[in-house]
């Protein structure tokens, strides 16, 4: 079990520091996301901001209200990946992000209150229109 954890470790340090040195803080990623109407402190923020935001975040730094706002609504739909013109996965990068700002206490441990908002707008981008009014 050590080495799994030893390998986890490695395997996020190096993830973390592979995304530090490619995301140009481009902001396409959040621009993309669907979940942004769930992080209202994200609402009308720069992308180049939210994303100097999340890096502090992987940093183990405390961010700005707006990044962990971002970083707490990810459901990882995965719509943000193909946005990124740096292949920096921001799904994964918002993950890695949100364990380091629960780690320092950036961020607080999860809280499920507002999740089902968050699966209808997960759910809603791989329905069709009539399955979204029958599920309504």
């Amino acid at each position: 079990m050590v080495a799994q954890h030893q390998n986890w470790t490695a395997l996020r340090e190096a993830e973390t520091a592979r995304m530090l040195a490619a995301c140009t803080r481009c902001g396409e990623c959040f621009r993309a996301c669907p979940m942004i109407a769930h992080a209202p402190a994200a609402q009308g923020a720069h992308g180049a901001t939210i994303m100097g935001g999340v890096l502090d975040l992987l940093r183990g730094g405390a961010g700005d209200a707006a990044s962990r706002a971002w970083t707490s609504a990810c459901t990882r739909s995965g719509v943000c990946v193909p946005a990124c013109p740096e292949a920096v996965n921001p799904m994964l990068m918002l993950r890695l992000a949100k364990f380091r700002a629960q780690e320092s206490g950036a961020l607080p441990p999860r809280d499920g209150r507002d999740a089902m908002a968050r699966v209808k707008t997960f759910a809603r981008l791989t329905m069709t229109e009539e399955e979204w009014e029958r599920w309504q």
